[in-house]
């Protein structure tokens, strides 16, 4: 028990930041799960409708975007992919490799989206994407400020993909995981260009 409790004390003291976005992401993943069906769909199609709207999206030819898992109550992204492919928009989403690395395959149809594990919606096969062939990249977000710093599920899978992409990087998020304060960063934190709120676009 003693043992235990050193570690923690030892983290805190030798990594605060880390501590501090372990505490925020835990309350900001309540926040977003005590959100009702209703807000949820609602806030969503808000969020859609802003994106969809934006000069960044019109312009861009290959548009990069998370799956949304429905249970953990994220910016619903199903709709806007399904709207996009039928636009004529090359559409690339995530596959989690076992590396620590996203793998970016081209989605010609939602139908080739599988559950994972973790029931995480990823194509089982399909022609992979370089980076910097990105013109949009939809970013999922667990919280965010006004100053574009985004705390996401602490795995570091965007973080390592986001550096190596020259793109508009967009964050969505409802207007409830939006910090006031700034948020906690560290030297491999990417910010980023723009964030769509239900209520808002943050530049």
């Amino acid at each position: 028990m003693n043992c235990q409790t050193h570690t923690k004390l030892s983290d805190y003291k030798f990594d605060p930041v880390l501590n501090q976005k372990r505490d925020i992401r835990k309350k900001y993943l309540k926040i977003r799960e005590q959100l009702s069906d209703e807000f949820v769909e609602k806030a969503s199609e808000a969020i859609e409708k802003r994106i969809l709207q934006s000069p960044e999206y019109q312009k861009a030819n290959v548009v990069h975007s998370y799956v949304s898992i429905i249970e953990n109550n994220e910016v619903f992204t199903h709709s806007m992919i399904q709207k996009s492919i039928q636009k004529g928009k090359m559409v690339v989403v995530p596959k989690m490799n076992n590396d620590g690395e996203l793998k970016h395959i081209r989605l010609e149809s939602f139908k080739d989206l599988i559950p994972t594990n973790w029931n995480v919606l990823e194509p089982k096969t399909g022609k992979v994407v370089a980076e910097s062939e990105l013109d949009l990249i939809l970013v999922p977000m667990v919280a965010g400020d006004r100053q574009k710093n985004r705390i996401g599920y602490g795995k570091g899978y965007y973080d390592r993909f986001l550096k190596k992409c020259r793109c508009t990087k967009t964050g969505l998020l409802f207007s409830v995981q939006l910090s006031d304060e700034k948020l906690p960063v560290e030297s491999f934190d990417v910010p980023l260009d723009i964030l769509f709120t239900e209520n808002e676009r943050i530049e």
